[in-house]
């Protein structure tokens, strides 16, 4: 028999908290791209407007497209992020004055 007390949840680092952030942000802004561009543009046309030899199944092009908008989100997303965190602190040169 398990005789040890449960503590609770272990505490993510800052670091880990950020990349999951970025992640789990940038899967939503994939979702919803992907639901726009898709209401506007079938996938079967635009595999034909790039090559005529090209014949992509609808749901290849919907999965091609989601992953296309997730990497675009993710890398804006993980630059904001990095930006923010390596911003100098607004409040530093006014302590130095």
């Amino acid at each position: 028999m398990i005789s040890e007390e449960y503590r609770g949840t272990k505490q993510w680092s800052r670091n880990k908290q950020a990349i999951f952030t970025v992640i789990w942000i940038s899967f939503l802004c994939a979702a919803v791209a992907t639901m726009v561009f898709f209401a506007l543009f079938d996938p079967i046309e635009l595999g034909g407007a790039f090559d005529q030899d090209l014949e992509i199944d609808r749901d290849a092009g919907y999965a091609a497209g989601f992953f296309f908008f997730w990497v675009l989100a993710l890398i804006c997303s993980g630059m904001t992020a990095y930006l923010v965190r390596t911003a100098p602190k607004r409040d530093a040169a006014h302590r130095n004055e």
